[in-house]
């Protein structure tokens, strides 16, 4: 068995270091079972140091210039030899016991991927909380968030991998394509007990009143709003 952790990386050389460390010790669960793995950084035409961070602490690294997060998910997928795909957050931090519910998981044959809960590490706590209603909503509808999802590489390269038109929320409709794929061949997501920690900067930007508006136009436009990159600054804002 090859599992290969992906992620994708804009402008992320500050978070690069505690991710990856973490994603090595991790991984060594992997090499206790035997596992192969490998972990792929996808520089997408960052201006910092993301590319050399990335090499300094232990990660093969492929470029993509269209800077989009599906693209860059999917160019280092698409470079990924692993049975598996892991796709982790550059600013996530993942952990051997969440690692090791994983390839129980994977060992059974009727799991097609996954995911978990998600935590942050700051960020106001009321604020915080709120993730408590998307890891339920991701638990009933099957749904991984970006920050952790897991899935058989041939399900991947059979989907074509995440969709190109959205330049956020595209984990959402692709793990509604991965559940339909599923249902064909018998095989089901599974959400995991053990969270990820992700960075708190996501709770402070997304509850600007620019993104919440971006988030209301998005639920009123059904999505539509999402295929524009002028409505998803904080996730193309070069200052990051």
């Amino acid at each position: 068995m090859r599992v290969s952790i992906v992620i994708p990386a804009f402008n992320e050389a500050n978070y690069l270091p505690k991710t990856l460390g973490a994603a090595h010790e991790a991984r060594a669960a992997l090499g206790q079972a035997g596992w192969a793995s490998e972990v792929i950084v996808c520089d997408n035409n960052s201006t910092d140091d993301t590319a050399a961070v990335a090499r300094a602490n232990g990660a093969r690294v492929v470029f993509e210039p269209f800077n989009q997060i599906a693209a860059s998910r999917n160019a280092a997928a698409r470079a990924a030899r692993g049975d598996w795909l892991v796709f982790v957050d550059a600013d996530t931090r993942v952990s051997p016991m969440l690692f090791r519910e994983m390839m129980r998981a994977m060992a059974r044959d009727e799991c097609l991927g996954g995911g978990c809960p998600v935590t942050f590490d700051s960020g106001p706590w009321l604020a915080r909380q709120t993730v408590i209603l998307w890891n339920t909503a991701g638990r009933v509808m099957r749904w991984a968030a970006g920050s952790f999802l897991f899935c058989r590489a041939s399900a991947f390269h059979e989907l074509g991998g995440f969709g190109s038109e959205l330049f956020a929320a595209e984990e959402v409709e692709y793990c509604i394509r991965l559940n339909r794929l599923g249902h064909r061949l018998a095989k089901r997501m599974v959400i995991l007990n053990e969270p990820v920690i992700s960075s708190g900067r996501k709770v402070r930007a997304l509850f600007s009143w620019q993104n919440l508006g971006h988030g209301l136009a998005a639920v009123a436009t059904f999505g539509e709003a999402l295929k524009n990159r002028d409505n998803c600054g904080y996730w193309y804002n070069p200052a990051r």
